[in-house]
């Protein structure tokens, strides 16, 4: 009776960390990089394996909004020309996106429920990763 009792302890503590781990984190808000060099918002809505990016961003004076929607399974979605796809690294959201002009990933981590750690990354054309944090508004 005995082992029984310690295989039924074993069993539910798999399930209950095999439940944990599919579990990811909501990025659902409004987020503002601190920076005052790239001035940089994103509205993200998240619901389930679908997400909804609205991201405004500032260069040289001039305003640029890129706004899509795509599944956290790495399938490609488009927006305005760029091809994006999203994908769970452990607890980090990754976004790749595809142009003609850059290939670049970006790798977010929910710190707290105030703060998400960004670094982007440029394969092509090469360049040094950039790394900010941005506040909810």
């Amino acid at each position: 009776m005995r082992h029984v009792g310690i295989s039924l302890v074993c069993i539910c503590g798999l399930l209950a960390t095999a439940s944990g781990q599919s579990s990811k984190p909501d990025f659902s808000g409004k987020w503002q990089s601190q920076s005052s060099g790239k001035p940089l918002t994103l509205a993200i809505e998240q619901k389930g394996t679908s997400i909804h990016v609205v991201r405004t961003s500032q260069s040289g004076g001039k305003e640029s909004v890129v706004e899509f929607s795509c599944t956290t399974d790495g399938k490609d979605c488009q927006a305005r020309g760029i091809k994006v796809s999203l994908w769970y690294d452990g607890e980090s959201l990754v976004e790749m996106d595809v142009s003609d002009a850059v290939v670049s990933t970006t790798k977010m981590t929910l710190d707290n429920p105030k703060t998400i750690s960004v670094t982007v990354s440029y394969m092509s054309p090469k360049a040094d990763p950039e790394s900010f944090v941005l506040q909810k508004m």
